[in-house]
C-alpha cells in the first residue's frame, strides 16, 4: 500500500498534513496530502508500492500529535449500490492477513450519518472476510480497516500494533464523573491514560503524592488528582468546588500562576490556563528546569492559524531549556479527543 490515511479532529486537517509531511520527510518518504476542510481525515499520497507500510514501520504512534489513527491504504475504492460487499472483498484479497476488521468513518456529522449503512454492511462483510480466510488468529497485531467516506467511496487498509490507536476512530471514550466541578476534568483523565502506561500508575500516580494545579478553578483538573489521593495546591483567584475543598486534600491559594513558587519540590504540576502557548511553555520549562516539579501535564491553547508551527516552536523551546538545565526527560504531546483548540503535553523528568 502506497499511501497512509490519518484520522484527525475536523478542522485540523492542515495541521495533521503538515505534521505527517515533516515526519515522513525525516524518514526519507516524500508525498503530498489530499484533504478537504473539516472532513476529519487526510490521505498522504506517496509513490512507492509499499511506502504506506514502510512509513508506518518507521514511526511510533507517540510521534504523531494531531493524528488520531494511521493506517496504510491504496487509492479509494468506488462502490456501486448493491455491490459494495463484492467490491470490498475483491480489494481485500491484496491485504495481508489480519486478526480483525474495523469499520469506521470520520468523526463528523456526515460520518455519523453512515451508521445505518455500517450496520447493514457489517454482518455480510465479516462473513465474507471469514469465508475468504482473510482473518486469522495467527495474524496478531494486524488489523483491517474499512473507512467509509460516503455510501459510494471507501478506503481499505491495514494498521499495525507498533503504530496505531487501539480505540475505534482513535477516540478514547470517558464517562464524566458526576462529582467533578467541570467537564475539563476529562482532559486530564484522558491525558493520564494517554501518557502514563497502566503498569506505571501505581508508581507515578499514587496516593500521597503532591501536586500543584495552576489556573485550577473551579477544580476540574484538581479533581483527578484528589481522586488518586494526592494533596493539591490549587492556584487561582477564582472559587474552587465545595466538594473538592471538603476532601481536606486541597490547599486553595489565590495567587498569580505565573509568579507562584512552591515551598518544595512537588511530584506533579498541571496547568490548563488560557494564555499564549509560548508563555505557558516558558513557565513549564522554568518549573521543570528548576526542579520545582518532577513531572508536568499542561495544555497549550493554539492560535487559529499556523497551529502546527506554533506547537513545533513551543516543543523546541521546551527541549532547549531542559537540555540547558541538564535534565533527563521524556516529552509526549497529543491533540486529545477532549481537547478543542489546544494540545496536551506531558513531561516526565528522571
Amino acid at each position: 500500500m502506497k499511501n497512509v490515511l490519518l484520522y484527525c479532529r475536523p478542522g485540523f486537517e492542515k495541521d495533521c498534513a503538515g505534521e505527517i509531511t515533516e515526519l515522513a520527510a525525516g524518514h526519507g518518504f516524500y508525498g503530498y496530502a489530499r484533504m478537504e476542510p473539516k472532513q476529519g481525515f487526510i490521505v498522504f499520497v506517496m509513490e512507492g508500492k509499499d511506502a504506506g507500510e514502510q512509513l508506518i514501520e518507521a514511526l511510533q504512534f507517540s510521534d504523531l500529535i494531531f493524528a488520531r489513527q494511521i493506517i496504510a491504504v491504496n487509492d479509494a475504492i468506488s462502490m456501486d449500490t448493491g455491490a459494495r460487499v463484492e467490491a470490498l472483498l475483491e480489494a481485500a484479497k491484496s491485504l495481508p492477513l489480519a486478526l480483525d476488521l474495523w469499520i469506521e468513518t470520520a468523526d463528523t456529522n456526515e460520518g455519523k450519518a453512515l451508521a445505518g449503512l455500517i450496520k447493514k454492511l457489517e454482518k455480510p462483510l465479516r462473513l465474507g472476510w471469514k469465508k475468504a480466510s482473510l482473518l486469522r488468529t495467527k495474524a496478531s497485531g494486524v488489523r483491517h480497516h474499512l473507512f467509509l467516506v460516503d455510501g459510494d467511496l471507501a478506503y481499505l487498509g491495514v494498521s499495525y500494533i507498533k503504530c496505531r490507536s487501539e480505540f475505534p476512530l482513535g477516540i478514547r471514550r470517558l464517562r464524566f464523573p458526576a462529582k467533578a466541578p467541570s467537564r475539563s476534568t476529562l482532559k486530564l483523565e484522558e491525558a493520564m491514560h494517554e501518557f502514563v502506561p497502566a503498569k506505571k500508575w501505581a508508581s507515578l500516580l499514587r496516593e500521597g503524592m503532591t501536586a500543584v494545579d495552576l489556573g485550577a478553578a473551579p477544580g476540574g483538573w484538581t479533581y483527578q488528582l484528589v481522586e488518586r489521593g494526592m494533596r493539591v495546591i490549587a492556584i487561582d483567584n477564582g472559587p474552587m468546588g465545595d466538594l473538592l475543598m471538603a476532601t481536606g486534600l486541597v490547599d486553595h491559594q489565590k495567587a498569580d500562576g505565573f509568579k507562584y513558587q512552591p515551598p518544595k519540590q512537588v511530584d506533579w504540576l498541571v496547568c490548563d490556563m488560557v494564555e499564549k502557548p509560548q508563555m505557558v511553555t516558558e513557565l513549564m520549562a522554568k518549573w521543570l528546569s528548576s526542579g520545582w516539579t518532577r513531572r508536568s501535564i499542561f495544555n497549550l491553547k493554539l492560535p487559529m492559524k499556523k497551529r502546527y508551527q506554533e506547537v513545533s516552536t513551543c516543543l523546541a523551546m521546551l527541549t532547549s531549556e531542559l537540555d540547558k538545565a541538564g535534565r533527563q526527560y521524556e516529552i509526549q504531546a497529543k491533540h486529545l479527543y477532549h481537547d478543542r483548540e489546544e494540545i496536551t503535553v506531558c513531561v516526565i523528568c528522571h
